[in-house]
Formats: C-alpha cells, structure tokens, sequence
C-alpha cells in the first residue's frame, strides 16, 4: 500500500486535490471553501446533483457529508504528520429539509480528537466519529455523524 498523499494546504489547491484523488468530487463540481486546523466547509451547486425533483439527490449530500468529515481528518492526520489509511466505517444522517440551490457541509474536528491520535500512535488503528452539517440559504437540510476507521 503507498502512503497517503499530503494534502494541500490552500481551498483551491485542495479543491484540485480532492477532484484528482476522488473523481466522483469532480463530477459533483464540489469546491473547498473553507480549510482550517479545526474546520473545513466544502460546498456544491445544484445543478450537477439535481433529481428529478429539482432539488439536490440525497446521495449528494450524504457524498458532501462523508467528503467533509473525511478531507477534515485527512488534513488534520497529515498536521500530526500521521501517514495513515482513512476509511469510512459507518454513516448515519438525517435528511431535515430539500436543498435547491448550492449546499455547504461543514465538519469540525471532535473534542475528542487528542485521544484518537494518542491511540493511533499506540495500537496503530483507531475510529474517529465526526459531526457534519449541511445547510442550504443558512437552512440546515441535513446533519450527520460519521465514523471514520484509520490505520497506520
């Protein structure tokens, strides 16, 4: 397995990153608005996740949902210098109100986030669960929880 790539450390730059490494970010035209040692906000138009409805697809938020919680972690791992496998383990959302325009995701890093590295560091593989929210027009349309597995 080849170590992870570092990401970027600027929005646009990690916007290209995440187009490269999950073409699927591409073709959801989503774009990083947002990058911070405890916050990322990445956001996506409705007009290449639409449905039949004319309202975002529901996989496309729970796609920006995951990407957040995810990218967040992945950031915060390379800041700890930590050259690890990240996967999601486990996703559970409620989908609250209909997006029809740009959505935003928002994750920010768990207060527990000390001991999830300390036990990385110590059994090599630890499981992280990250808070999302997505809002449409400063409407929350979605709030989620993720687990993320991770594995030096």
């Amino acid at each position: 397995m080849s170590e992870p790539l570092a990401p970027p450390p600027d929005a646009d730059a990690l916007t290209r990153f995440l187009h490269e490494q999950i073409p699927l970010t591409a073709a959801m035209a989503l774009r990083v608005l947002q990058a911070d040692a405890q916050v990322l906000r990445v956001a996506a138009p409705l007009a290449p996740n639409r449905n039949p409805h004319g309202t975002v697809f529901g996989g496309s938020l729970a796609t920006l949902a995951i990407v957040a919680g995810w990218t967040l972690l992945y950031r915060a791992l390379a800041a700890e210098q930590l050259a690890a496998s990240l996967v999601i383990q486990h996703y559970d959302c409620d989908y609250r109100l209909p997006a029809d325009r740009e959505f935003v995701a928002e994750a920010r890093l768990p207060d527990d986030w000390p001991q999830f590295v300390e036990t990385l560091r110590t059994r090599r593989r630890a499981r992280c669960d990250v808070a999302v929210q997505l809002s449409c027009d400063d409407r929350v349309v979605l709030t989620a929880k993720a687990r993320y597995a991770a594995r030096l």
